[in-house]
């Protein structure tokens, strides 16, 4: 997971079926320190928090959104508040990782990254830094997942600043002999310190064997054309073997992807797109429906776009719908209108709405659950649910998966 999105994935986690779960979600969303501060107070005072690990994850988002406004003094305030050694390397970990994505001073981002692994190597065989309530393996087994995210950090902060050696061999210690596994911004990294340290031959190695699992991202792709039109004066070669293994992907995928289609009729609905107009599921009877979940602070929802964009281009046969959900209501209609026009998608977007005056209920979340977002529902020509994805990996994997999905449908 991208240590940004940390806190999003653990307040959700907590809050999940609860009464807190708006004004955290609230605290999720908010960017400014102070209305993160005046939340946090008023989520502690109203709903008596106690607990040491709410404490930490409310003081967490404090901490880490005086970092990016660059309030270290705040900064320092509320890390230090955060009890749990665990969580306050997480929380310092995340505001580094923040900062170098924004870049929002990636000094003090190297400097925040260097001193998480300080405390990170202090208590990670230590027996008091253990929870009570956590068995010794399951401890053993969360260091040696810190180790990658906290490296990463500190590998990325050596690239922001061009220390190129010294980055290389902190990101090798993130992947732990196994980059093919990391998430595709850090292999993208890593493919590009080994060329920066003269290494294009293993970096060319490296995006190939990338490519076969069909987890290149852009940048991954432009540096391996670059490499091979460095070898041979031109890239011809590359596209059609790359096309040759996207037909091996594709094959794979919907083997894989067959035996587990669903059944189920797709809940119907009727919307209104952020030009008023009312759209139904229902419409689009007789041809295959594709469904995006997404919010405008969604990270990964908005990552996954360019994705889509190209998906939407590529098949004029099946219906995009791009549907915003757990949008704060007030505003909601000028803000995601605004977000979309800013950034030029062109998608049909609509707004997820509530089930009645009255209700706390919204029409899309009640009746689809998702689990998270970003979330896409396939449907069949006839209504019928058939896929289900969630999360976002990179551009080439949510292409390659859903390509399979419509090409299934399509011969149905």
């Amino acid at each position: 997971m991208k240590t940004g999105l940390v806190i999003i994935a653990v307040i959700f986690s907590i809050t999940a079926h609860s009464q807190l779960d708006s004004a955290m979600r609230q605290l999720a969303r908010e960017t400014d320190p102070q209305q993160t501060v005046l939340l946090v107070n008023k989520i502690i005072g109203e709903y008596k928090i106690e607990d040491s690990e709410m404490l930490d994850i409310l003081y967490g988002a404090a901490a880490v959104n005086f970092a990016l406004g660059g309030n270290y003094s705040e900064f320092e305030k509320y890390i230090g508040r955060i009890q749990s050694k665990f969580n306050q390397t997480s929380f310092m970990n995340m505001a580094a990782e923040k900062m170098l994505l924004e870049n929002a001073d990636p000094a003090f981002a190297l400097r925040l990254a260097e001193r998480t692994l300080r405390v990170y190597n202090s208590y990670k065989s230590e027996s008091t830094a253990r929870p009570t309530d956590v068995a010794p393996a399951d401890w053993q087994r969360f260091m040696r997942f810190a180790q990658y995210p906290y490296h990463d950090t500190y590998a990325h902060a050596l690239f922001k600043l061009k220390r190129y050696e010294e980055a290389l061999s902190v990101q090798e210690k993130a992947f732990e002999g196994d980059p093919l596994e990391g998430v595709p911004a850090s292999v993208e990294r890593y493919a590009r310190l080994l060329e920066l340290n003269g290494k294009r031959a293993d970096a060319k190695k490296l995006l190939l064997k990338m490519a076969a699992r069909g987890r290149l991202n852009r940048g991954m792709t432009e540096q391996l054309q670059s490499i091979y039109i460095a070898e041979r004066g031109n890239d011809d070669n590359l596209a059609h073997y790359i096309d040759s293994l996207q037909r091996d992907i594709q094959a794979s995928i919907m083997k894989e992807l067959e035996p587990v289609m669903l059944h189920e009729p797709a809940p119907d609905f009727t919307l209104k797109d952020i030009n008023g107009k009312s759209v139904s599921l229902s419409d689009f009877r007789g041809k295959t429906v594709v469904l995006d979940l997404w919010a405008t602070w969604c990270a990964p929802c908005i990552a996954s776009f360019p994705a889509m964009q190209l998906m939407v281009e590529k098949h004029p046969e099946v219906v995009f719908l791009f549907i915003a959900v757990q949008e704060k209501e007030e505003g909601k209609l000028s803000r995601v209108k605004s977000f979309m026009e800013r950034r030029e998608f062109p998608f049909t977007v609509l707004l997820d709405e509530l089930t009645s005056k009255h209700s706390n209920q919204y029409k899309i979340i009640s009746s689809y659950q998702p689990n998270g977002i970003p979330a896409k529902y396939i449907i069949d020509k006839n209504g019928i649910l058939r896929f289900t994805t969630a999360g976002f990996d990179t551009d080439a994997a949510l292409m390659n998966e859903l390509e399979a999905m419509i090409a299934i449908l399509s011969k149905m």
